[in-house]
């Protein structure tokens, strides 16, 4: 009888702790939700960020807070999320170097896929070289015959060692047969104002977040890194047509939680990023950071960051690329 009474009393606990869950899924979000990031404040993802935290209150009446965690290429930030609580107050804007951080970083204490739980695509951007307009080149033909000339004294910054900035431009010193000198900054916004100071002759970054400056003229973009060219700047020249034929690789921003978030938060939350990237002022917000949105399912916003991930991890294998590099 006793043992009877013993199962009957876990089966309450467990039907209880079930109610309780769907009872908190179904109030979620009741308090603030945090964005977290793995880059310095001021720069694009930054600023994605808080558009989407923007438009939070409006759709869920409630706030969501942005905090940026940057270090390693975003891995700290990774990391931070994937060991957060399912619940739905903690959410991560991943950027496109999340991907290739497995390979690059010999022992992450997480699955870069495994571990987080994908709600939607957000944005995405190609990659660009950008110069200061006194650089001694203005075509990126130039840039590269200089750099096959002087191999590692040519200047290069990006947003840190294992960022997306920084393995395109690793990949395009891999296939170019070139070499620059990587000057590794804390995010985009470091990293755009160093070469608008001429602290580096160039920069390797995502266009999103570089439109003010491009369009003042205190920097010059020499060539994009997607296949086609740039609807924002359709005079500025891709890799492809230039100097590397077939070269396409572009920044993306995904919104994700840590593994087995509730089906039904990830559902409010896909369908919040739905309904926010179609807003105008969203849309125009993008544009000012030369970003194209993109809205996904939490399904194909899963299967694309595990492609990616494998896609990456054997370009970094094939072409010897390093975090450090």
């Amino acid at each position: 009888m006793k043992k009877i009474l013993r199962l009957f009393a876990f089966a309450a606990l467990q039907l209880g702790a079930v109610a309780s869950h769907a009872q908190a899924t179904d109030s979620w979000p009741n308090r603030p939700v945090r964005i977290v990031h793995g880059f310095a404040p001021g720069g694009p993802i930054d600023h994605l960020a808080r558009l989407l935290a923007a438009q939070f209150h409006e759709h869920f009446k409630q706030s969501a807070i942005v905090e940026a965690k940057p270090g390693a290429g975003g891995t700290m930030a990774a990391r931070y999320v994937a060991r957060s609580a399912p619940d739905g107050y903690t959410l991560f804007l991943m950027a496109s170097g999340h991907a290739a951080a497995p390979s690059l970083y010999g022992a992450l204490p997480y699955d870069a896929v495994n571990d987080f739980t994908m709600i939607s695509m957000v944005a995405q951007s190609p990659f660009a070289i950008i110069a200061n307009p006194n650089a001694k080149f203005v075509t990126v033909q130039e840039l590269m015959k200089k750099a096959k000339a002087a191999p590692g004294t040519i200047d290069y910054g990006s947003g840190g060692n294992g960022s997306g900035m920084h393995l395109a431009a690793a990949l395009l010193q891999s296939r170019a047969g070139v070499r620059f000198n990587h000057v590794p900054y804390r995010g985009g916004s470091a990293t755009a104002l160093a070469v608008v100071s001429g602290e580096v002759p160039i920069i390797v970054t995502s266009m999103a977040g570089m439109s003010a400056y491009i369009d003042s003229g205190k920097v010059k973009p020499l060539a994009v890194t997607s296949r086609q060219r740039f609807a924002l700047y359709p005079d500025v020249p891709t890799l492809a047509e230039t100097v590397l034929p077939d070269f396409d690789v572009t920044a993306w921003y995904a919104l994700g939680g840590p593994k087995n978030l509730p089906p039904a938060v990830v559902a409010k939350l896909a369908e919040m990023v739905r309904v926010t990237l179609k807003r105008p002022e969203v849309a125009e917000g993008l544009r000012l950071q030369a970003a194209d949105a993109w809205s996904t399912t939490p399904a194909e916003a899963q299967a694309f960051v595990a492609k990616e991930v494998t896609r990456w991890t054997q370009v970094v294998r094939d072409e010897k690329i390093s975090a450090q590099n």
